[in-house]
């Protein structure tokens, strides 16, 4: 005859994630089903511009800011440095956010800017929605301090020289790098280089699947190839995209401009 359980010998593994407690509550970012980096988002739109660059209609769309964040760069700023960028390079990208992002994203995926293959943007109260590539530019918490471990690898080491040749201010506290912005350093990081960095992987995009397709090859083979590069190869691409664009621009004298203010006029045009 077995006998009776004990109260006292409970399963170990009751209220833990091993039996799923907290599985429906863990901080992680909803994404689409797709093989590629896509987004969903009803915007908290305060503006969108539609203007010509060239002969190509763009869009920017400017989010209200919240949690003390602040769009580093204007509407202009953008609008004139696509003036300045083959428009062949971006050729299908007319969509540009000046996003303000979640406190989880903040959390969990902090970045300056971020190219999004396709998106399906919406705005709040309304049915209107945008397709289609875009790419965001984040709002900043120039209050908040960035900390990095010392511990950098050789792409980190980089990335924290070129956020000090910005103007961010780097100072060491025993193991951790104290990054310090001003909104000059964050609208140079986001201008002058993330924006170009973004365009630079759309830029690899289009002569590797876009263009390749259009000559009849399968665009599902296309976008696996592309995807299974190393993510290492994809940003070295980009990175030596920005980096020669900027150094072309400078020696042109074209940048850096003085910031071009654009009033928020706080309305939704109903193209959108």
């Amino acid at each position: 005859m077995q006998p009776p359980p004990n109260p006292a010998r409970r399963n170990r593994n009751i209220g833990t994630s091993k039996q799923g407690h907290g599985q429906n509550n863990r901080l992680v970012i909803p994404k689409l089903s797709t093989s590629l980096p896509a987004c969903t988002a009803q915007l908290n739109v305060a503006e969108t511009i539609c203007k010509k660059v060239g002969s190509k209609d763009v869009w920017v769309i400017v989010e209200k800011t919240s949690g003390g964040c602040i769009h580093a760069c204007s509407v202009d700023d953008i609008l004139h440095l696509l003036w300045l960028i083959p428009s062949a390079d971006w050729a299908g990208l007319n969509t540009f956010v000046l996003r303000q992002s979640t406190k989880k994203t903040r959390i969990l995926s902090p970045a300056w800017g971020r190219l999004f293959y396709y998106a399906e943007l919406g705005v709040r109260g309304s049915k209107a929605v945008r397709r289609g590539p875009a790419i965001f530019i984040e709002a900043v918490n120039i209050d908040r301090a960035i900390r990095w471990s010392t511990a950098l690898d050789p792409e980190d080491a980089e990335e924290l020289e070129r956020l000090r040749t910005d103007g961010h201010t780097i100072t060491r506290e025993g193991k951790r790098y104290t990054i310090s912005s001003s909104v000059a350093a964050v609208r140079a990081t986001q201008l002058y280089r993330t924006l170009p960095h973004e365009i630079g992987h759309w830029f690899d995009w289009l002569t590797k699947v876009e263009e390749p397709f259009a000559r009849g090859e399968k665009f599902t083979s296309l976008s696996e190839s592309y995807f299974a590069r190393p993510n290492s190869e994809r940003e070295a691409f980009a990175h030596r995209y920005a980096d020669d664009l900027r150094r072309g621009l400078q020696a042109y004298g074209a940048i850096p401009f003085a910031q071009i203010e654009h009033e928020v006029a706080g309305q939704i045009r109903d193209e959108f």
